[in-house]
């Protein structure tokens, strides 16, 4: 990790030199800190503002099904590590980082459109778009227990976080999602 973010900044040294914008890249490379795991990556219709239909509705919902499927795979791994005795906790940081990046992108999900009302399978209920403040209520709260979850260092502070972060992720699909029959 620290040699391609060293290398990145080699590359981006030397396009600023050879476009002569900018110092002159150091003789030594400078330490870089340890970036932590990245967030989600948000694509052009995960930006769409809230209210806003977005412009390809049919890839709009297939990208926020993915990163709802991203958000199940990510809730297994901790769901795997809370069974063990001593949990991998860098998978437990990673998994709750990248949870945590998803939740704070979900309130632009689910613009104008992209529900039942679409004729496009889906499972988000219509109260999503008529009860919109219970809704943006349960978002904030997810928004806030996963990222208690993604700042656990330790053993023991995992797994008395994760049932909560996981409450609220029930709560949330308790009111506002169908299941898939």
């Amino acid at each position: 990790m620290k040699m391609k973010l060293f290398a990145t900044a080699a590359i981006m040294a030397l396009g600023l030199a050879a476009c002569g914008g900018g110092e002159p890249a150091p003789a030594e490379p400078t330490p870089v800190a340890e970036a932590p795991a990245p967030a989600p990556e948000v694509t052009p219709a995960a930006t769409t503002e809230i209210g806003a239909a977005p412009a390809d509705i049919p890839a709009f919902m297939k990208m926020r099904h993915d990163n709802y499927e991203d958000i199940g795979k990510n809730m297994k791994v901790l769901q795997d590590n809370m069974k063990l005795d001593a949990p991998d906790m860098a998978a437990v940081t990673a998994a709750a980082t990248k949870i945590k990046g998803y939740a704070d992108q979900m309130a632009t999900w689910f613009p104008a459109g992209t529900g039942p009302e679409s004729g496009i399978k889906t499972e988000a209920k219509a109260e999503i778009w008529t009860d919109r403040a219970t809704f943006d209520a349960a978002v904030v709260k997810l928004q806030e227990e996963s990222g208690k979850l993604a700042a656990v260092t330790d053993a023991a502070a995992f797994k008395a976080q994760f049932p909560v972060t996981g409450g609220t992720c029930k709560g949330c699909h308790d009111k506002f999602r169908q299941e898939d029959k």
